[in-house]
């Protein structure tokens, strides 16, 4: 039960941060400022106003942190978090993008 807890709370802490990446208005001028740079069209550009993609990333930092700290307090074996992570990764990264697809607010 505390695993589910936690891998809500984990998919909840990484849509926040992909929104605050990618969609809040506090990060708009640095979004601006990039699209302005490398322009619109650009691979960099497309990757930090897209949801989807951001929450790839961030559910990477997300779920690394989280094994982690798993193992570190010797809930889990290394061989088990290695597995959990790779299984983790796209799990997180979808249900946070899903989780901002429902929110809305384009």
């Amino acid at each position: 039960m505390i695993y589910l807890v936690a891998f809500v709370v984990l998919v909840l802490a990484t849509a926040r941060l992909t929104r605050l990446i990618c969609r809040d208005d506090i990060t708009a001028p640095l979004r601006l400022a990039i699209d302005r740079k490398l322009g619109e069209n650009s691979f960099v550009s497309r990757l930090i106003w897209c949801h989807w993609c951001v929450a790839v990333w961030v559910s990477l930092g997300a779920s690394s942190f989280a094994m982690q700290a798993l193992y570190t307090f010797g809930l889990i074996s290394p061989k088990a978090a290695v597995l959990s992570w790779l299984l983790l990764i796209p799990a997180n990264a979808y249900a946070a993008a899903w989780v901002i697809d429902k929110e809305g607010g384009d």
